[in-house]
């Protein structure tokens, strides 16, 4: 998985078809390697409820480009962190003009040394996936958020090619009874959900439109490796909805109280 981003980040940085699909895609090109559109986004801001004097954690950061959006448009401090170095010197040249609310760091989802009481919250934008342990990785977030901090998280949770369509327990797409839904739990935090399995699928299908219409663009660009990986996860995505076994889902956490969601 390292080899792939450290490939995708030095891939990307100056390609012009990219960045036509991000903007077709996503609304904005904001070196998107994940599933979170303009709108989303917009979203989560909201859900973080960030503004002038708050500092949030964007986990699982990439090149900065979200993060540097978020802090656009909240006017909130900002710290991203991600294991791939490369791009974080990406994040740290484009931001060097607006240091005083931008910094990246490079560290490790599975290796976190934050410190404590630190940020207002902590952005978690299909990230957390690659924990090892979900409980765990919780657990040392809640330690470095503020009083009255929160955890806000993109999540989709579902089939997926290969797996068994009969065996697949169904329940567990509720949105109290996924992994993650079970960490926060564990973790005594309470959190609300909204729904964006809808807006999942819609974009599932303007990906494979647009990935189609720029594939010889792409193949042009040395990234046709980006182009099979983004088609294989809009694919994937659109059949587990149309069986009624896919959902993503924005938590936001309130507070270490025994859960009470949705």
């Amino acid at each position: 998985m390292r080899d792939f981003y450290e490939h995708y980040y030095a891939a990307v940085n100056h390609s012009h078809s990219h960045a036509r699909f991000c903007e077709r895609a996503f609304g904005r090109n904001l070196g998107q390697h994940g599933f979170a559109d303009i709108a989303q986004l917009d979203a989560l801001i909201a859900a973080a409820n960030l503004g002038p004097g708050q500092h949030a954690l964007d986990l699982g950061c990439g090149n900065g480009m979200i993060a540097e959006y978020i802090s656009d448009q909240s006017s909130a401090q900002v710290t991203g962190l991600d294991y791939i170095p490369a791009a974080i010197r990406q994040a740290q040249v484009r931001t060097a003009p607006k240091a005083e609310r931008l910094s990246f760091l490079v560290g490790d989802i599975n290796a976190l040394d934050l410190p404590s009481a630190a940020f207002d919250a902590i952005l978690l934008i299909d990230t957390i996936y690659f924990s090892n342990d979900y409980r765990t990785t919780i657990r040392q977030l809640v330690d470095a958020l503020r009083p009255g901090g929160r955890l806000v998280f993109f999540y989709a949770y579902g089939w997926a090619p290969g797996m068994s369509i009969e065996d697949f327990p169904r329940e567990t797409l509720a949105p109290d009874q996924t992994p993650l839904a079970l960490a926060l739990q564990a973790n005594q935090l309470a959190f609300t959900t909204q729904d964006f399995t809808a807006e999942d699928y819609r974009l599932a299908q303007l990906r494979k439109r647009v990935l189609t219409e720029l594939k010889a663009a792409l193949a042009d660009d040395g990234l046709q490796f980006i182009y099979e990986n983004r088609m294989g996860e809009a694919n994937g995505i659109s059949r587990a909805v149309e069986l009624g076994l896919h959902r993503r889902y924005l938590y936001r956490t309130h507070s270490s109280l025994p859960a009470a969601p949705c």
